[in-house]
């Protein structure tokens, strides 16, 4: 699974400032330097999501899924 969408810092109609991933507004702050700092969290936790699911060996489903 991979992240191609952009984070985005921009300031809603209330003055707030929101991270934007397309369309899915993921976090925010009352400061541009805060949502900023929150885009940046983002960003680390999708490059650590990706490579710990990278580095996991594959485990089968416990449920088997019926044959069509």
């Amino acid at each position: 699974m991979q992240q191609t969408d952009q984070l985005t810092v921009k300031q809603s109609s209330s003055n707030y400032w929101v991270v934007r991933s397309g369309a899915v507004e993921l976090s925010g702050g009352v400061t541009r330097q805060a949502a900023e700092a929150e885009r940046e969290l983002v960003r680390r936790l999708r490059r650590r999501t990706a490579k710990m699911r990278s580095a996991a060996p594959h485990r089968p489903r416990a449920i088997e899924r019926p044959s069509r």
